[in-house]
């Protein structure tokens, strides 16, 4: 799954990811990656409004990197819109 790119809106509810989910976090080839922290376990899922999507909102991962958790909105405003963000199992 791949998180889409628009802005965040607020989040109107949260319920505790299953264990065994994590973050991978990608950038296009030749982007400066300096200082961008790795993704990490998903902790949550939260939903999150987004007036550009069928119904108002889209869930989203909640996930923690670099000592604390963020969306990928949260994520993406810190270091960078171009980054990517994927939710697999951790194998």
């Amino acid at each position: 799954m791949t998180s889409s790119e628009t802005t965040a809106g607020p989040i109107h509810g949260m319920t505790p990811a299953a264990p065994g989910l994590t973050v991978q976090v990608t950038a296009p080839p030749g982007t400066d990656t300096t200082g961008v922290p790795a993704g990490g376990g998903v902790v949550a899922w939260a939903l999150v409004a987004d007036p550009g999507t069928a119904g108002g909102a889209r869930v989203e991962p909640v996930f923690l990197a670099d000592g604390r958790a963020w969306t990928p909105d949260q994520y993406r405003a810190a270091y960078g819109q171009r980054l990517e963000v994927r939710v697999g199992v951790v194998r």
